[in-house]
């Protein structure tokens, strides 16, 4: 058995990239944000590292990258195609594995070579064929002379989009800097209840059991490959083309909650209940019996319900890509507006999803009441559709606390801190900054509230 927190698998990755959006910021090698120490590498000017060790450490996989960047510039290629070729020239020098460490049982020997591709599948996938053409493309022209065959390409690219993990940093924002090709780690299937947590330490991937898992091996250890704050609609249709499996887990086989993150607001006005929908028949209130849903309350669900996920990731792609949080909060505060009276406020992932970004961006400008208040009201929600010790349990606990602190709300502060500080032990280790971090905010916390009470 692995016991609850207990570590799965740590795995250094067999290559990663930075993303374009962090470039000139973070470390290309560790990650580090580093904005004001970054040296550039005085070759190529694109790579940038923190201190001569990362150079030295990163030059094996970067000159031949080096190379290709200074005939390029500045038409320099996206992260795909340099993630590719670093595959590509790693393996042409016979590096096979990546440094990792695991407990499972039975696990079997693991190189690049055994990381599935679906070659065949992408091939003969019709919507597949033009992201395909361009990759093989781009790959060509960066690579030139050393170009290996399409199929070669094509095998690898599978691996990566299949395989790759987005690299994220919990301590700052945006929290998507970078992805790497992470040989061990890809070995667990997918749930949407997943049993096991990844958190990461700058480039190491760490997996932890999110609760006791009765048989420790991979073949009973689960992960997540789609975003779980999604009805299961959503979560099918991103791992259907991506994966090339339906998902038949747990979570997509509960139909209450999928009903639940779906749900919409009571024509009542009077009434908080949501209105669950089965099929296409809107059901009466559970709370009041309202059964009055008329057909413009009926075309409102389906029309806002279609745009919502859309726009929702348009935004997510701004925030990513460093727009100014004052021009994704007047977007977000424009849609909640949209969703207000016909999606449910406090279920509806829709909203929810809304609320986070909104959230993220007053915490950005430093708006802490509204911060505060916008993070509370996801969180019950969350508590519902996420796993237990879930990492975005624990970071909207922290947020919590943290809001709290800055509106003078100590004690509600310190009990939200407290919480998330002994799950985030759990799911990232005491070892892990976000926990020194999360132990600095307590003893503030603590003394802001001896403070008063002295003062009182």
């Amino acid at each position: 058995m692995a016991r609850q927190g207990s570590m799965l698998m740590s795995a250094l990755p067999f290559s990663h990239v930075l993303y374009d959006s962090e470039r000139g910021k973070r470390c290309d090698e560790c990650f580090s944000l580093r904005s004001d120490e970054l040296k550039r590498c005085v070759a190529c000017k694109f790579a940038s590292y923190c201190d001569k060790k990362c150079q030295q450490k990163a030059w094996i996989d970067h000159k031949k990258e080096c190379q290709h960047l200074k005939l390029m510039t500045p038409a320099v290629p996206d992260e795909a195609v340099r993630l590719l070729s670093r595959i590509i020239y790693k393996i042409r020098r016979g590096v096979l594995e990546a440094k990792e460490w695991n407990q499972f049982e039975n696990y079997p020997e693991r190189t690049i070579h055994h990381v599935i591709s679906h070659r065949e599948l992408i091939k003969n996938d019709p919507a597949m064929k033009r992201k395909v053409a361009t990759i093989l493309y781009e790959t060509r022209r960066f690579m030139a002379n050393d170009s290996p065959s399409d199929d070669d390409i094509l095998e690898i690219y599978g691996k990566v989009i299949m395989n790759a993990f987005v690299i994220c940093d919990e301590l700052n924002q945006p929290m998507y800097v970078g992805c790497g090709m992470y040989i061990g780690p890809c070995i667990m299937d997918h749930s949407c209840y997943p049993n096991a947590i990844i958190t990461f330490s700058g480039i190491t991937l760490n997996v932890r059991a999110g609760t006791d898992i009765a048989v420790n091996d991979h073949k009973h250890t689960f992960i997540s490959y789609a975003e779980l704050l999604a009805p299961r609609e959503e979560r099918r249709a991103q791992l259907q083309p991506d994966y090339y499996f339906h998902c038949e887990c747990t979570q997509c086989s509960n139909d209450d909650i999928d009903r639940m993150m779906l749900s919409t607001k009571c024509p009542n006005a009077e009434c908080d209940a949501p209105i669950i929908r089965i099929g296409d028949d809107f059901q009466p209130c559970t709370a009041c019996t309202c059964s009055n849903f008329s057909a413009i309350y009926e075309s409102s669900v389906d029309e806002i319900t279609r745009w919502s996920p859309a726009v929702y990731h348009i935004l997510q792609q701004g925030e990513h890509n460093g727009k100014e949080p004052q021009a994704i909060l007047r977007e977000c505060v424009k849609y909640l507006q949209r969703q207000a009276g016909v999606l449910h406020p406090k279920w509806n992932v829709h909203v929810i999803r809304f609320k986070d970004l909104a959230a993220r961006c007053h915490f950005r400008m430093k708006a802490w009441t509204e911060a505060a208040r916008l993070v509370l009201d996801t969180l019950e929600a969350k508590r519902k559709y996420f796993p237990p010790n879930h990492p975005n349990i624990s970071l909207q606990l922290y947020f919590a606390g943290r809001a709290l602190m800055h509106t003078g709300k100590a004690k509600e502060g310190f009990c939200y801190l407290e919480e998330a500080s002994a799950m985030i032990s759990m799911t990232h280790g005491s070892d892990d900054p976000l926990v020194a971090l999360q132990t600095e905010d307590i003893i503030n916390n603590f003394l802001l509230l001896s403070f008063n009470d002295c003062t009182i």
